[in-house]
């Protein structure tokens, strides 16, 4: 008799939340980044140290300013945890992105890459998005888009080898799967291309053949001085397309058939000798204790606009795992917020037992979920209730300063509160100083330094602006500010002029008659509406019209901040004593 033995296999899969919270994890830090991993440490030891060399080498050899943020990475072992920490959607995308965020800057990373090419990129992606960081945070020039994703890619690639020897040159392996496959744009439609106006596929041709084409510039000592008379003639305003040419000293039709003979395989690279004596050496890897990893994992998804369903089996896991914390419901109060479920919000804050309600998550989240339940409603003139949240964020700014949403927060909150200008913008600048690349607190610290007439610090925050954001109205929005408010000569940055937007209003305002007023409201959010009134039978009247006119739109638009007189004639109030004028 034969017996035949049935053996069943069982399969199980983990979960992301599963994964991260079972890990072991390690923090690896030098003095100006911070590395959070669930990988083997010393591993990560070889990025931390390449990531100190990568930022002396930008400012030696690239001569791009080094920011002073420390940065925080998410090194994760693999893809399940990335997904989990990044989402679904952007895991099946990417293997790394750059979180700017108004909690500071982040990146995330799968280090086990994409199985589908032949090498790990997750180092270049951080190395690409590094250099935007580099070059978008401090600059005063205004790269095009094309440039700008080009020389990151071109720098996405440099190595360092025990000889202390770089390599630079060497082509993006995804960047080499495109330009095989011939996906590159036409010579005009990259010279002209701006954020967000071209399709997915022609956004992939475009970070190929600006890399490319910045290649070919950079490595060759004549081309890269046409390169820099290029940047310069874009950033006075020349045409995009005529300027490149124009500066190698050829016509457009001789520029697109060497264009055309790039080769596409088989780039030079380039070696160098690289001085190691400016280079951080101070290093130290500590493991997290788990409580605190899953806390500060749980923060970044809400954080990041996590959807708030995720995060919950996110903590139920972690309690079946007896790692539950008030920190982790501090967290999901955030995420249900930032989806604008407030009760939701509410009720797990009140979940939280007395005695832990001092701590910075809970304080973080309670402050947060009662200020933006109340801007949402409108319900903007309880007072009590706006004096106890700006109290809470001065305790959180007390307490842990660095922390940029704190100081934007409670410049909000300041606002609200009927503060001068000159005193919550202060606050406002200490949130830009720590998040220079958060779009929310740029968009509304520009905004503030156009009024003030602070031209140098407008234009340096605006110029990294105009290449995060992708809305054309809101570029040229930005753009028309900056046009009127350079005097003339002074270069302009973006090539034509927008024929909307607030700079626009101030300099058709220049050329009413007299007995003019105008009065504006603008709010956190860089929300604004503006009245004005010219030929009236005096001052005083000008001033009344034009705030009756602010306030009237105000309320149609919901601005929240209130109307007040900004310029009489054209002499800017409240600066009468300097004698500031548009």
């Amino acid at each position: 008799m034969i017996t035949f033995i049935l053996v069943f296999f069982v399969i199980t899969s983990c979960t992301s939340s599963e994964q991260l919270i079972n890990s072991d994890w390690y923090e690896v830090e030098t003095e100006h980044f911070r590395i959070v991993t669930n990988d083997n440490p010393k591993r990560i030891q070889k990025l931390a140290v390449d990531l100190e060399k990568f930022r002396v080498f930008a400012r030696n050899y690239i001569h791009f300013s080094p920011d002073q943020q420390k940065l925080t990475i998410y090194a994760l072992s693999d893809r399940m945890s990335f997904e989990g920490m990044s989402g679904v959607e952007n895991a099946g995308r990417t293997i790394g992105r750059f979180q700017n965020t108004s909690h500071g800057s982040f990146a995330l990373l799968n280090l086990k890459g994409n199985k589908y090419l032949p090498d790990n990129p997750a180092r270049q992606t951080l190395f690409h998005e590094y250099t935007h960081f580099l070059t978008h945070s401090h600059s005063q020039q205004n790269y095009p888009y094309w440039f700008s994703e080009g020389v990151a890619e071109v720098f996405s690639t440099v190595a360092f080898d025990k000889n202390n020897n770089f390599r630079v040159g060497d082509i993006p392996v995804d960047r080499a799967i495109s330009l095989s496959r011939s996906k590159v744009l036409p010579l005009g439609a990259l010279l002209e291309a701006v954020p967000g106006a071209i399709n997915a596929r022609d956004t992939e041709a475009l970070y190929a053949s600006g890399w490319m084409l910045s290649h070919w510039l950079i490595f060759d000592a004549e081309r890269l001085e046409g390169l820099n008379k290029y940047l310069s003639a874009y950033n006075n305003g020349a045409d995009p397309v005529a300027a490149l040419p124009a500066a190698l000293g050829m016509t457009f039709e001789e520029l697109e058939s060497l264009y055309q003979k790039l080769r596409k395989t088989d780039f030079q690279y380039y070696k160098g000798l690289f001085s190691s004596k400016e280079v951080s050496e101070s290093i130290n890897v500590q493991a997290l204790e788990n409580h605190k990893a899953i806390a500060e994992i749980a923060h970044f998804m809400a954080i990041t606009g996590q959807e708030a369903e995720t995060l919950k089996e996110f903590i139920a896991y972690a309690e079946q795992k007896a790692v539950s914390s008030s920190a982790l419901l501090s967290a999901l109060a955030i995420a249900e917020a930032k989806q604008e479920n407030y009760s939701s919000a509410r009720e797990i804050l009140d979940e939280i037992a007395e005695k832990n309600r001092d701590e910075t998550s809970y304080l973080e989240a309670a402050a947060m979920v009662f200020l933006y339940e109340a801007l949402a409603a409108g319900k903007m003139d309880d007072v009590q209730k706006f004096k106890k949240i700006r109290d809470a964020y001065v305790t959180l700014v007390n307490t842990k300063g660095d922390v940029p949403a704190y100081w934007h927060e409670l410049a909000i909150t300041m606002q609200v509160l009927g503060y001068p200008r000159s005193q919550y913008v202060k606050i406002l600048e200490q949130a830009y100083l720590r998040a220079p690349r958060d779009i929310n607190i740029a968009w509304w610290y520009a905004h503030e330094l156009y009024l003030s007439r602070d031209t140098e610090m407008f234009i340096r925050v605006t110029q990294p602006l105009l290449m995060q954001i992708t809305s054309l109205e809101s570029r040229k929005h930005l753009s028309s500010m900056m046009v009127e408010l350079q005097p003339a000569g002074r270069p302009q940055v973006e090539q034509g002029a927008a024929k909307n937007g607030l700079g626009q209003l101030l300099s058709e305002y220049r050329f009413l008659s007299e007995n003019k007023a105008l009065a504006i409201a603008m709010d956190y959010r860089g929300a604004y509406v503006v009245g004005y009134i010219e030929n009236s039978a005096s001052q005083s009247e000008a001033n009344e019209v034009a705030l009756q006119a602010c306030e009237a739109q105000r309320e149609q638009h919901q601005v929240k901040d209130r109307c007040e007189l900004y310029l009489e004639e054209e002499v800017i109030v409240g600066a009468a004593e300097t004698s500031q004028v548009l």
